[in-house]
């Protein structure tokens, strides 16, 4: 690599703009290519809880918890980062397993306390129906989806960093057997490597030079109301129900926290979401519906992040993962490593998109 080298990351979602904020603040030169404008797809219609939630995939929750503290590191380095850690009160598990849930959690390193009916009352006063018992989850935040992937924008361009917007990716050019950088309309962005942030575009771009990344993507839809009176600081999540209150008030909600399936109807949908939050905090009547989005979510085949250098191409990168907000960090700041020393990062190592190599 150059002594000053230029890295051209496509997608200006949250992986991109994280990888291109830990690469221009390493010295990289970094030019962000967007086919439309920031956080138009993926990051938008994300529910943007950062957590780590499944201690049964030990390695993976490690990975979680990892960029988890990151974020942490990251909100002190650049306060204007719209990201909190509230924490997240759970009780979507079985009652019958949340004893050993909370543990497995706790264990982890995920600092988490089982809470009774009286407790929750007392940190969640304006619940209108406390459960028996959940599961209060400390250290866990939001960001607030509509705003994260530009601060984090601005702040790779406060580092030096160059972002061209409505500038479709035609395909990759090639020089003497390594990616040379991107074709888009105006031209060729040249570069000493490429880095793909390219969400559920990412498999058709490599197919169309011949790499298969097998795909399970699914939309979801999540539902955005008007301000209300201040009602919860936490990720609330039960069963039925995901919700977290904006700094404006304003409430982000569904059935899961990656959305529902809206090919029953998004208006069958939205009526079934308010009738759960119906009742579900005191004060608060039936809410104003101001924004449904519906996100295509990126999720490579067998649930896992696709990260790394792409075999068979040399200086090509990718990034794609259903987690992007909570892992954002780790996998700007380890694939900026990559790039930029050459050094492999260990925690990447089960997650390399080299895994997928020679699958048709």
């Amino acid at each position: 690599m150059t002594q000053t080298p230029h890295i051209a990351v496509v997608g200006a979602g949250i992986l991109g703009a994280s990888i291109a904020y830990h690469l221009a603040r390493r010295g990289a030169q970094v030019t962000i290519v967007d086919e439309g404008t920031p956080a138009n797809r993926a990051t938008h219609g994300s529910f943007a809880w950062i957590n780590a939630h499944n201690p049964k995939d030990e390695t993976y929750f490690q990975f979680r918890m990892a960029s988890i503290r990151l974020w942490k590191d990251l909100a002190t380095t650049l306060p204007a980062l719209p990201v909190r850690f509230d924490g997240t009160l759970n009780w979507e598990d079985n009652p019958d397993e949340i004893e050993e849930v909370q543990r497995a959690l706790n264990d982890g390193g995920n600092p988490a306390r089982l809470v009774s009916r009286k407790q929750i009352n007392e940190i969640e006063p304006n619940l209108a129906a406390a459960p028996e018992v959940a599961i209060d989850a400390s250290t866990e935040g939001v960001a607030d989806p509509a705003r994260i992937a530009e601060a984090f924008l601005f702040a790779a361009l406060a580092q030096g960093a160059t972002l061209r917007t409505n500038a479709k990716v035609l395909g990759l050019t090639f020089e003497q057997g390594r990616v040379a950088g991107v074709e888009i309309p105006e031209g060729i962005v040249e570069a000493d490597a490429t880095v793909l942030a390219t969400g559920v575009a990412t498999a058709e771009l490599l197919a169309a030079h011949d790499f298969t990344l097998p795909m399970d993507n699914a939309p979801g839809l999540l539902i955005g109301t008007a301000p209300v009176a201040k009602v919860t600081e936490r990720v609330l999540t039960s069963m039925s129900l995901h919700v977290w209150q904006k700094d404006d008030g304003a409430l982000l909600l569904g059935e899961d926290f990656g959305g529902t399936d809206p090919s029953e109807g998004v208006d069958a949908i939205i009526e079934r979401v308010l009738c759960k939050l119906d009742g579900y905090f005191k004060g608060v009547d039936r809410a104003e519906v101001t924004t449904t989005t519906i996100a295509k979510r990126p999720m490579p085949a067998d649930s896992y992040p696709a990260l790394g250098a792409v075999p068979g191409f040399n200086d090509l990168w990718v990034a794609t993962t259903h987690s992007g907000i909570t892992l954002a960090p780790i996998i700007g700041e380890s694939l900026a490593t990559e790039i930029l020393d050459g050094k492999l990062v260990k925690a990447l190592h089960p997650y390399r998109v080299s895994r997928f190599a020679g699958q048709a």
